[in-house]
This record gives structure tokens, sequence and C-alpha cells, in this order.
């Protein structure tokens, strides 16, 4: 009993190095081909990229969605839907993305 009591360990033991070591090399390896110029325009690129991501402001909004109003019990209930507005520093709107967030505004008619 107890011999099979330290195989069942044993067992154990070497599933979890197992997974252990497979979760280990699941990371990406970084390559080394290629050559230093390539890296530095990578890393131009990147900081191009990360200047142009500071001059982009994010702002929530909830819009109203009139397609989505409806008349229950006498009363009026209006639908507004939050959106991620991405703006430039001149306040152009670049994009807008909708969530899943609403509001309700319920009144009387």
């Amino acid at each position: 009993m107890l011999k099979q009591l330290f195989v069942f360990f044993g067992l154990m033991m070497i599933c979890i190095f197992m997974v252990y070591a497979n979760a280990l090399s699941s990371k990406p390896i970084p390559s080394i081909s290629g050559s230093i110029e390539t890296n530095v325009s990578v890393q131009q690129d990147t900081e191009t990229y990360d200047e142009n991501l500071d001059s982009i402001i994010l702002e929530l909004e909830y819009l109203h969605e009139e397609d989505q109003d409806k008349e229950v019990d006498g009363f009026i209930v209006e639908t507004y839907r939050e959106y991620e507005i991405y703006k430039d520093k001149e306040g152009n709107i670049l994009k807008q993305v909708p969530t899943s967030n609403f509001n309700y505004l319920k009144y009387k008619k």
C-alpha cells in the first residue's frame, strides 16, 4: 500500500514538472536573426507609433439611440449607449466604438 502511494505521488510530481516545463517553453523565444539596422528601424517605428498614441484622446460618452426608444405603460423609455470616442489633439473624431453599457431614461408622456 505504501509503495503504491509513493508511486502515485511520484507520478503526480512528474506530471506537475511536465506542465511547468511546458508553460515555460511556450513563451516566445526572441529571434537572433536579422541585422542591427532592422532592429533600429523597428525601434523607430515603435517610437513613432507611441508618439501617435500620445496624440490620441479617448473619451467615454453616452449617445442617444433613437431607434431603441420605446413606450412602456404610458412611459417613454429612451436608450443611451456608451461609446469609446477617439479624438486627435484638434478634437476631430477618429473612431467611435460602441461598448456594451447602456443607460435608460424613463419619463411620463
